[in-house]
Protein backbone atom coordinates (compact mmCIF):
# COMPACT_ATOMS: atom_id res chain seq x y z
CA UNK A 1 0.00 0.00 0.00
CA UNK A 2 0.92 3.43 -0.94
CA UNK A 3 2.05 5.93 1.90
CA UNK A 4 0.57 9.56 2.09
CA UNK A 5 3.59 10.66 1.72
CA UNK A 6 4.79 8.50 -1.25
CA UNK A 7 1.66 9.86 -2.34
CA UNK A 8 2.41 13.75 -2.02
CA UNK A 9 5.57 13.42 -3.62
CA UNK A 10 3.91 11.61 -6.77
CA UNK A 11 0.88 13.83 -7.21
CA UNK A 12 -0.72 16.27 -5.27
CA UNK A 13 -3.93 15.91 -6.90
CA UNK A 14 -4.00 12.17 -5.66
CA UNK A 15 -2.85 13.54 -2.45
CA UNK A 16 -5.75 15.69 -2.31
CA UNK A 17 -8.38 13.05 -3.28
CA UNK A 18 -6.24 10.74 -0.85
CA UNK A 19 -6.61 13.04 2.24
CA UNK A 20 -10.49 14.28 1.65
CA UNK A 21 -11.54 10.18 1.56
CA UNK A 22 -9.64 9.29 4.58
CA UNK A 23 -11.56 12.70 6.49
CA UNK A 24 -15.06 11.19 5.15
CA UNK A 25 -14.45 7.67 6.88
CA UNK A 26 -13.20 9.39 9.94
CA UNK A 27 -16.29 11.71 10.42
CA UNK A 28 -19.18 9.43 9.29
CA UNK A 29 -17.54 6.31 11.13
CA UNK A 30 -20.38 4.86 13.25
CA UNK A 31 -18.13 5.29 16.35
CA UNK A 32 -17.83 9.28 15.47
CA UNK A 33 -21.72 9.70 15.07
CA UNK A 34 -22.76 11.53 17.91
CA UNK A 35 -25.61 9.76 20.15
CA UNK A 36 -29.46 9.88 19.83
CA UNK A 37 -30.54 12.61 22.17
CA UNK A 38 -31.98 11.23 24.85
CA UNK A 39 -35.88 11.71 26.27
CA UNK A 40 -34.87 14.10 28.66
CA UNK A 41 -32.73 16.34 26.19
CA UNK A 42 -35.25 16.36 23.93
CA UNK A 43 -38.09 17.26 26.49
CA UNK A 44 -35.77 20.07 27.86
CA UNK A 45 -35.84 21.53 23.95
CA UNK A 46 -39.44 21.70 23.69
CA UNK A 47 -40.63 21.80 27.32
CA UNK A 48 -38.52 25.18 29.31
CA UNK A 49 -37.87 23.60 32.80
CA UNK A 50 -38.87 26.85 34.23
CA UNK A 51 -42.80 25.74 33.50
CA UNK A 52 -42.29 22.29 35.24
CA UNK A 53 -43.66 23.93 38.27
CA UNK A 54 -47.28 24.19 37.15
CA UNK A 55 -47.34 20.24 36.42
CA UNK A 56 -49.17 18.44 39.02
CA UNK A 57 -45.63 16.27 39.60
CA UNK A 58 -42.83 18.99 38.82
CA UNK A 59 -40.31 15.76 38.67
CA UNK A 60 -41.98 13.67 36.27
CA UNK A 61 -41.45 13.87 32.54
CA UNK A 62 -43.36 16.14 31.07
CA UNK A 63 -45.82 14.51 28.41
CA UNK A 64 -45.57 16.80 25.17
CA UNK A 65 -48.18 17.14 22.40
CA UNK A 66 -48.88 19.34 19.53
CA UNK A 67 -52.09 20.14 17.46
CA UNK A 68 -52.30 20.84 13.79
CA UNK A 69 -54.64 21.70 10.84
CA UNK A 70 -53.95 22.19 7.24
CA UNK A 71 -51.46 25.13 8.22
CA UNK A 72 -48.97 23.09 8.71
CA UNK A 73 -48.82 21.44 5.52
CA UNK A 74 -47.35 18.03 5.01
CA UNK A 75 -45.80 16.43 8.19
CA UNK A 76 -43.07 14.04 8.44
CA UNK A 77 -44.59 12.56 11.69
CA UNK A 78 -41.72 9.78 12.13
CA UNK A 79 -39.54 13.31 12.72
CA UNK A 80 -42.49 14.29 15.15
CA UNK A 81 -42.79 11.30 17.32
CA UNK A 82 -38.86 11.06 17.58
CA UNK A 83 -38.22 14.51 18.77
CA UNK A 84 -39.91 13.31 21.95
CA UNK A 85 -43.78 14.60 21.02
CA UNK A 86 -46.55 11.67 22.52
CA UNK A 87 -49.22 13.01 21.32
CA UNK A 88 -51.17 15.30 18.32
CA UNK A 89 -55.01 16.79 18.20
CA UNK A 90 -55.81 17.06 14.73
CA UNK A 91 -57.99 19.71 13.09
CA UNK A 92 -61.28 18.06 11.97
CA UNK A 93 -64.03 20.45 11.09
CA UNK A 94 -65.14 23.85 11.70
CA UNK A 95 -69.15 24.83 11.60
CA UNK A 96 -71.61 22.89 10.18
CA UNK A 97 -70.01 22.09 6.68
CA UNK A 98 -66.20 22.59 6.90
CA UNK A 99 -63.91 19.89 6.88
CA UNK A 100 -59.99 20.21 7.06
CA UNK A 101 -58.43 19.30 3.37
CA UNK A 102 -55.24 17.54 5.70
CA UNK A 103 -57.59 15.82 8.02
CA UNK A 104 -56.88 12.44 7.23
CA UNK A 105 -53.12 12.44 5.50
CA UNK A 106 -52.73 14.09 8.90
CA UNK A 107 -54.70 10.60 11.02
CA UNK A 108 -52.56 8.40 8.98
CA UNK A 109 -49.55 9.67 9.30
CA UNK A 110 -49.52 10.22 13.41
CA UNK A 111 -51.25 6.95 13.58
CA UNK A 112 -48.53 5.42 11.95
CA UNK A 113 -46.08 6.68 13.94
CA UNK A 114 -47.64 5.24 17.18
CA UNK A 115 -48.91 8.71 18.15
CA UNK A 116 -52.04 9.08 20.31
CA UNK A 117 -54.35 10.96 18.13
CA UNK A 118 -57.37 13.02 18.61
CA UNK A 119 -59.42 15.05 16.63
CA UNK A 120 -60.93 18.70 17.47
CA UNK A 121 -63.85 20.66 16.18
CA UNK A 122 -63.57 24.67 15.61
CA UNK A 123 -67.01 25.77 16.95
CA UNK A 124 -69.02 29.05 15.04
CA UNK A 125 -71.42 29.77 18.00
CA UNK A 126 -73.65 31.51 15.18
CA UNK A 127 -73.82 27.85 13.81
CA UNK A 128 -76.60 25.12 15.22
CA UNK A 129 -74.79 22.85 17.75
CA UNK A 130 -76.86 19.64 16.74
CA UNK A 131 -75.44 20.54 13.03
CA UNK A 132 -71.92 20.96 13.78
CA UNK A 133 -71.91 17.76 15.61
CA UNK A 134 -73.29 15.88 12.61
CA UNK A 135 -70.34 17.00 10.66
CA UNK A 136 -67.80 16.77 13.01
CA UNK A 137 -68.94 12.77 13.89
CA UNK A 138 -69.37 11.90 10.12
CA UNK A 139 -65.62 13.27 9.31
CA UNK A 140 -64.30 11.32 12.40
CA UNK A 141 -66.77 7.96 11.54
CA UNK A 142 -64.90 4.74 11.45
CA UNK A 143 -61.36 6.34 12.62
CA UNK A 144 -59.72 4.60 15.74
CA UNK A 145 -58.72 8.08 17.57
CA UNK A 146 -57.16 7.51 20.96
CA UNK A 147 -57.94 10.16 22.67
CA UNK A 148 -61.10 12.06 23.33
CA UNK A 149 -62.46 14.73 21.08
CA UNK A 150 -61.66 18.65 21.36
CA UNK A 151 -63.86 21.34 21.03
CA UNK A 152 -62.30 24.73 20.62
CA UNK A 153 -64.37 27.52 21.68
CA UNK A 154 -62.61 30.80 21.10
CA UNK A 155 -64.96 33.33 19.21
CA UNK A 156 -68.05 35.32 20.16
CA UNK A 157 -69.84 35.90 16.61
CA UNK A 158 -72.03 38.24 18.39
CA UNK A 159 -73.22 36.05 20.66
CA UNK A 160 -74.34 35.88 23.98
CA UNK A 161 -72.35 34.29 26.69
CA UNK A 162 -75.74 32.48 27.28
CA UNK A 163 -76.16 31.12 23.97
CA UNK A 164 -72.70 30.04 23.53
CA UNK A 165 -72.81 28.29 27.19
CA UNK A 166 -76.01 26.48 25.70
CA UNK A 167 -74.53 25.79 22.02
CA UNK A 168 -71.48 24.46 23.41
CA UNK A 169 -73.11 22.24 26.30
CA UNK A 170 -75.49 21.10 23.65
CA UNK A 171 -72.44 20.20 21.31
CA UNK A 172 -70.68 17.83 24.45
CA UNK A 173 -73.50 16.37 25.26
CA UNK A 174 -74.54 14.86 21.76
CA UNK A 175 -70.55 13.78 21.48
CA UNK A 176 -70.97 12.08 24.54
CA UNK A 177 -73.98 9.91 23.39
CA UNK A 178 -72.70 9.06 20.19
CA UNK A 179 -69.26 8.20 21.28
CA UNK A 180 -69.47 7.50 25.47
CA UNK A 181 -66.24 10.10 25.75
CA UNK A 182 -66.16 13.24 27.29
CA UNK A 183 -64.87 16.60 25.07
CA UNK A 184 -62.10 18.68 26.46
CA UNK A 185 -62.99 22.30 26.11
CA UNK A 186 -60.16 24.27 24.69
CA UNK A 187 -60.05 28.44 25.30
CA UNK A 188 -58.38 31.07 26.52
CA UNK A 189 -58.40 32.05 30.03
CA UNK A 190 -60.51 35.71 29.16
CA UNK A 191 -62.72 33.80 27.13
CA UNK A 192 -63.34 30.82 29.39
CA UNK A 193 -64.22 33.92 31.75
CA UNK A 194 -66.68 36.27 30.44
CA UNK A 195 -68.38 33.54 28.15
CA UNK A 196 -68.59 29.78 29.53
CA UNK A 197 -67.60 30.17 33.32
CA UNK A 198 -69.07 28.12 36.09
CA UNK A 199 -71.62 26.05 34.04
CA UNK A 200 -68.26 24.45 32.48
CA UNK A 201 -66.56 23.96 36.13
CA UNK A 202 -65.59 20.14 35.72
CA UNK A 203 -65.45 20.16 32.43
CA UNK A 204 -61.90 18.85 31.24
CA UNK A 205 -60.27 22.18 30.23
CA UNK A 206 -57.16 22.81 27.60
CA UNK A 207 -55.66 25.99 28.59
CA UNK A 208 -54.03 28.04 26.01
CA UNK A 209 -52.00 30.78 27.88
CA UNK A 210 -48.43 31.99 26.50
CA UNK A 211 -47.21 33.66 29.17
CA UNK A 212 -44.13 32.54 31.68
CA UNK A 213 -46.80 31.90 34.52
CA UNK A 214 -50.41 30.60 33.21
CA UNK A 215 -53.58 32.44 34.55
CA UNK A 216 -56.17 29.43 34.81
CA UNK A 217 -59.73 30.59 35.20
CA UNK A 218 -60.72 29.96 39.23
CA UNK A 219 -63.77 28.11 38.03
CA UNK A 220 -62.38 25.99 35.86
CA UNK A 221 -61.62 22.82 38.34
CA UNK A 222 -60.39 20.52 35.86
CA UNK A 223 -57.24 22.43 34.25
CA UNK A 224 -56.00 19.06 31.94
CA UNK A 225 -54.09 20.33 29.12
CA UNK A 226 -51.69 23.10 28.67
CA UNK A 227 -50.86 25.16 24.91
CA UNK A 228 -48.26 27.01 26.15
CA UNK A 229 -46.73 28.07 23.16
CA UNK A 230 -48.07 28.95 19.71
CA UNK A 231 -44.75 29.30 17.78
CA UNK A 232 -42.82 25.70 18.33
CA UNK A 233 -40.52 24.71 16.05
CA UNK A 234 -40.72 20.55 16.13
CA UNK A 235 -38.51 18.45 13.76
CA UNK A 236 -40.76 17.32 10.97
CA UNK A 237 -43.07 20.29 10.85
CA UNK A 238 -42.34 22.72 8.41
CA UNK A 239 -44.40 25.47 10.04
CA UNK A 240 -44.48 26.77 13.78
CA UNK A 241 -46.82 24.55 15.70
CA UNK A 242 -48.18 24.64 18.80
CA UNK A 243 -47.20 23.03 21.32
CA UNK A 244 -49.19 21.58 24.58
CA UNK A 245 -47.87 19.86 27.50
CA UNK A 246 -50.56 17.44 30.04
CA UNK A 247 -50.94 19.04 33.23
CA UNK A 248 -51.17 15.26 35.07
CA UNK A 249 -48.61 13.67 32.90
CA UNK A 250 -48.83 9.98 32.24
CA UNK A 251 -51.85 9.62 34.09
CA UNK A 252 -53.50 12.55 32.62
CA UNK A 253 -52.92 11.13 29.22
CA UNK A 254 -54.44 7.71 29.66
CA UNK A 255 -57.49 9.78 31.12
CA UNK A 256 -57.80 11.42 28.01
CA UNK A 257 -58.11 7.82 26.27
CA UNK A 258 -61.47 6.85 24.67
CA UNK A 259 -61.62 3.45 23.24
CA UNK A 260 -65.53 2.81 23.49
CA UNK A 261 -66.96 1.01 20.26
CA UNK A 262 -68.62 4.90 20.48
CA UNK A 263 -65.72 6.19 19.54
CA UNK A 264 -64.48 4.65 16.87
CA UNK A 265 -67.56 4.37 14.53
Amino acid sequence: MLSSKTLEHDSPMVFVLFMAIACLLFFFRPGFMPPAQQDGALNDVLFPKSLQQYLSDPNAKAVLGIDVSHYQGTVDWQQVSQAGVQFVYIKATDGITYRDPQFYAHFKGAQSAGLQVGAYHYFEPDDDPTKQVDNFMTTVQGLELTLIPMLDVEITSNRTPQQISNGVSQFIEAVKQRTGCKTILYSYGDFWQENLSAQFANQPFWLADYADSPSVPQQAHAWWLWQYSDSAQVAGVRTSVDMDVVIAGEPGLNAMKCTSMGAKS
